[in-house]
């Protein structure tokens, strides 16, 4: 027994109506602060980098919680035109 009256055709209609389009993504990246593993994955490279150029200066973060860091998507592409170690493949 159906727990709604309306038939299938009715609720696909409204599924599709609900559907709501992804963030927009600044050069690939989300639009949402980064880990430091995001920011290496998306790199190419270990995640100790995106740590290490924090403590040297290289690479801006906001603290996040007690001992964690997050990146914003815009530094980091900009760290990357500095120039940041990045694989290629």
């Amino acid at each position: 027994m159906r727990k709604h009256a309306y038939s299938d055709r009715e609720r696909a209609r409204d599924e599709s109506q609900l559907a709501v389009a992804p963030p927009p993504a600044i050069g690939a990246l989300p639009n949402r602060l980064l880990t430091a593993f995001e920011v290496a994955e998306f790199i190419g490279c270990h995640e100790e980098i995106g740590r290490r150029a924090y403590l040297r200066g290289l690479l801006t973060s906001q603290r996040f919680g007690v001992r964690g860091r997050r990146f914003h998507p815009a530094d980091v592409l900009d760290w990357i035109n500095r120039g940041a170690p990045t694989r290629v493949s």
